[in-house]
């Protein structure tokens, strides 16, 4: 099964999923949320909450506008609901999380201001034209709350990541 079978509501349920685990790997204490709330996921640090959006992209698709085909994460910040029906004001809640899920990796920002995002894939080069373009593995956790609370960044350091490996190799689990 891959990322285009799954209904979007279970996509949803799995990328808010993916942030709390990122989260807690990262070691920070989060929590997923009650349906019918602004925000899906809290963040409890240094006795401050923070309330999380998250969004979440499939894959990487064509950058609109482009000839040449420019992979890219697209996420409409500000919709809300089915259909992007309702807009999020500004105070509806803190930070967003991005999920690109086919790379599990989350990008995160703090809302204020953002209205779409476009970020490239890992390891992706652009060109001299293109410099400024960000990855969306070049948005910690650290970096956001540093934003927010005028504080200077102290990035985790790196957890190994877990790979699974198929099961005629004789392990489940194995460090990357």
């Amino acid at each position: 099964m891959t990322a285009e079978d799954i209904p979007d509501l279970e996509l949803g349920k799995a990328a808010e999923h993916l942030v709390v685990a990122d989260l807690i790997l990262s070691g920070y204490r989060a929590y997923l949320t009650e349906q019918g709330l602004p925000y899906d996921v809290v963040i409890d640090h240094e006795g401050y909450l923070y309330r999380v959006q998250v969004k979440a992209s499939r894959c990487a698709k064509r950058m609109p506008q482009r000839a040449v085909f420019t992979p890219g994460y697209l996420y409409n910040v500000r919709k809300a609901g089915k259909g992007g029906r309702r807009r999020y004001a500004d105070d509806e809640f803190d930070l967003v999380a991005l999920v690109a899920i086919d790379v599990r990796i989350v990008a995160y920002l703090p809302f204020k201001g953002l209205q779409t995002i476009y970020l490239r894939p890992p390891g992706h080069q652009g060109s001299a034209r293109t410099e400024r373009t960000r990855t969306i593995d070049q948005f910690p956790i650290e970096t956001a709350l540093a934003v927010l609370t005028g504080a200077r960044p102290v990035l985790s350091p790196k957890i190994e990541r877990v790979r699974i490996v198929p099961r005629d190799q004789g392990r489940l689990f194995e460090i990357a």
